[in-house]
């Protein structure tokens, strides 16, 4: 009996931990950036973490956001369907790691800050949230690109002081596919990724 009864406990804990995770992308597109960049903003001020631990649970949290389909599928432009379904595959992977370090590596600067949360424009199935840092010096614009899936709000680009972060590597990627091919750009997504995980000890 007690056995049946801890199994019925564990799955009622699992259903609610479900449940909660589908009611934060369910939210409003505010509300979902908001919960985001708290959590992550948290883990970066947990000073009890070692550096790879926490890199670990920011990839974790950013992965529950970021549409990473979409937002290869939006950097490798026209480029996405000339590929193969296995360069698309690996293409999606090395640019959410590499998505998810640049993201880490640029809000770590603004752990002690504060972060406002300015507006909400919601265009039937896609939505800005504006939000600024406000550092001691200045105020800088972090705008969030969010799109409607069947299961909720998910960031499809990132605005830094107005720079699309998806737009930014698109010319680069174009760029090294029209001169040397995708499996040359393929390789050096490997070569950068590899470099940035050494450079952050991940």
């Amino acid at each position: 009996m007690g056995n049946i009864l801890n199994k019925a406990s564990a799955v009622g804990l699992i259903l609610c931990a479900l449940l909660s995770s589908n009611a934060i992308a369910q939210s409003s597109p505010s509300k979902r950036v908001e919960g985001v960049v708290e959590q992550v903003l948290t883990i970066l001020r947990n000073e009890s973490l070692a550096a790879e631990a926490r890199r670990d649970q920011l990839k974790t949290e950013l992965g529950k956001v970021f549409d990473s389909r979409a937002m290869a599928q939006s950097a490798l432009s026209t480029n996405w369907r000339s590929a193969s379904s296995e360069q698309q595959d690996e293409f999606q992977e090395l640019f959410r790691q590499t998505l998810e370090n640049t993201y880490i590596g640029r809000i770590e600067a603004y752990t002690n800050e504060t972060v406002e949360y300015r507006a909400e424009d919601i265009d039937n199935n896609r939505a800005t949230v504006e939000t600024t840092i406000v550092t001691a010096a200045n105020e800088i614009p972090v705008n969030y690109k969010l799109r409607l899936r069947s299961d909720g709000w998910y960031v499809y680009d990132v605005e830094v002081e107005n720079v699309s972060m998806i737009s930014s590597y698109r010319e680069t990627y174009r760029s090294v596919v029209r001169r040397s091919g995708m499996d040359n750009l393929l390789s050096e997504m490997r070569k950068n990724v590899e470099e940035l995980g050494a450079a952050s000890g991940s």
